[in-house]
């Protein structure tokens, strides 16, 4: 049986709004910084913000997460999480981020072979819908295999576009229950909603899906689990500009600002399908 004493439940929901503030501060800063080409993990808009939303939420339950995107590892090391940079005098020293990429492999079967062999991990893969639906990739994708009691936990993030159709949406979300996940889905839209408001629906996403992990394995433990068990997945609906794929396609050449990281006004906008 696996250790589940990090894998518990949170009572605080939301980051306060100044917290929230720092963190989108240094989230952008650290787009600014990166040179070009730069690891994605770096310098890309949804993978910076993918990493430091899970890296925020997995250090309040002191999880050792781990980040798995497709393509090449850049030769240099990825550095110190954010947290390591928002979190001063945390007892623990600052961390480094751990990523992993899988060239042309499916980064949610090689997150799924982690939590497999580790009981203590939250392996995070990145990745698309076209990613998911890989003929090649589809019984590496096997979520069923994995025993929340026994194993550690996947939490994937998809790429979802932001114009897609309610057809789109149902066609997806049927298909990933299918396949054993439940669905939260998060809009990112800076040329509509405020940034400090996004960052909260994101924060609160996350802490659903991880309350949901740390369930699924509580309820392992007391042999209260029940069968067709669903491992939670995170769709983030954003502007093309944050499409995974688009982003390696370019890698190397000169980069555009991302329009989903220019700021607006108006109120976010959450769900979860299950």
């Amino acid at each position: 049986m696996s250790d589940t004493s990090v894998w518990t439940v949170s009572a605080t929901r939301e980051p306060s709004d100044d917290f929230l503030a720092r963190l989108d501060r240094r989230w952008r800063d650290g787009i600014e910084a990166a040179a070009d080409g730069a690891c994605t993990w770096s310098r890309d808009p949804m993978h910076t913000f993918v990493l430091t939303h899970v890296d925020r939420a997995a250090h309040r339950r002191r999880l050792r997460a781990v980040f798995f995107t497709a393509g090449t590892a850049h030769e240099r090391g990825h550095g110190f999480t954010p947290m390591s940079d928002l979190v001063t005098g945390d007892m623990f020293g600052p961390q480094e981020i751990e990523a992993r990429h899988t060239g042309d492999s499916s980064p949610l079967a090689a997150a799924l072979e982690l939590a497999m062999s580790d009981p203590h991990v939250l392996a995070v893969p990145l990745m698309t819908e076209r990613m998911y639906t890989q003929i090649d990739s589809l019984d590496a994708h096997a979520v069923d295999a994995l025993r929340p009691g026994v194993h550690g936990a996947v939490l994937p993030i998809m790429y979802a576009p932001a114009d897609e159709t309610l057809d789109d949406v149902d066609a997806r979300e049927n298909m990933l229950r299918a396949g054993g996940f439940a669905t939260y889905t998060v809009v990112v839209d800076f040329a509509e909603d405020e940034p400090v408001d996004i960052h909260r629906s994101v924060a609160v996403v996350l802490e659903d899906a991880l309350d949901s992990v740390a369930h699924l394995k509580m309820d392992s433990n007391d042999g209260a689990l029940a069968s067709g068990l669903a491992w939670p997945l995170v769709a983030l609906r954003a502007d093309a500009s944050w499409d995974p794929d688009r982003c390696r396609a370019a890698s190397g050449a000169s980069r555009e600002e991302p329009a989903a990281t220019r700021t607006g006004s108006g109120a976010s906008r959450t769900s979860r399908e299950t």
